[in-house]
């Protein structure tokens, strides 16, 4: 009898549980991922892919090496994203990218559960001549997903019938 009472005990602490544990949220913190940081593009190949970078990018060295150059530099290859969150809906989602010569600014929206996502460009200044920095300014416009946190961040995007990536680490 003692056992069952035992037993009894040990299985209502467990459903007692159940409530908590079903509590647990499975949906990023957007705010978190996104708002207020700047990312720095540290790789744009295609999905799955090993190479950091696109094959066939540059037509020679010297290309590859101004492309470097400018990767290098702090203001250049970069997205910024602004927003804040109000009642659980995103508010005030912008963004700012830049390339080496462009700058492309928009808004932005993105599901923590599902984890999809959209940039709608609404202004581009400049343009760009850098291999590097015309399929960073390409692919902004057909993000359709992400994955990530605090520190890094992978926008998936699609280039014809390929699925490439941009990543990012948090500056």
């Amino acid at each position: 009898m003692k056992r069952i009472i035992k037993n009894i005990s040990c299985l209502l602490f467990v459903l007692s549980l159940l409530p908590v544990l079903s509590g647990c949220d499975n949906e990023d913190d957007l705010i978190e991922i996104f708002a207020g940081k700047t990312w720095k593009l540290s790789r744009l190949t295609t999905k799955d892919s090993s190479q950091r970078f696109l094959p066939n990018l540059w037509n020679n060295e010297k290309d590859y090496n101004s492309s470097m150059d400018a990767l290098n530099k702090e203001n250049t290859f970069t997205l910024n994203f602004e927003g804040s969150e109000l009642d659980g809906e995103l508010m005030g989602t912008t963004f700012t990218a830049r390339g080496i010569n462009a700058t492309v600014t928009g808004t932005w929206k993105a599901d923590g559960k599902d984890h999809t996502f959209s940039l709608y460009i609404e202004h581009t200044t400049g343009s760009e001549s850098d291999a590097l920095a015309k399929a960073f300014i390409a692919g902004l416009q057909n993000i359709y997903k992400y994955e990530g946190d605090a520190s890094s961040l992978t926008l998936f995007y699609k280039d014809g019938q390929k699925t490439n990536v941009m990543g990012f680490s948090h500056r």
